[in-house]
């Protein structure tokens, strides 16, 4: 039985890549404001809670992307620890 770990970078970096692109995505997906011109007491609750929503967005995209840098550096200090390991047991 094998008790080896194989990480393929490429794959893990590509599916990192495509989050930043999905939470840089969902930036530009909601509008920053609603009612316009319109004064009714319905407009004002949605354009409160569209600002509140965006706000929420903005919040997860920041942790979101401080995630993705911290998930990044394991995975890199994962390949490099695989490295010294492989080059460790090619010396004795």
């Amino acid at each position: 039985m094998s008790r080896e770990i194989k990480i393929d970078a490429s794959q893990v970096k590509q599916v990192l890549q495509h989050a930043k692109q999905s939470g840089a995505q969902m930036n530009a997906a909601l509008p920053t404001t609603i009612k316009g011109r319109n004064q009714l007491l319905t407009a004002d609750t949605i354009e409160k809670i569209n600002q509140q929503l965006n706000e929420l967005r903005s919040s997860y995209i920041g942790i979101l992307q401080k995630q993705l840098v911290q998930t990044e550096q394991a995975v890199n200090t994962m390949i490099e620890t695989d490295k010294a390991l492989a080059f460790s047991s090619k010396r004795k």
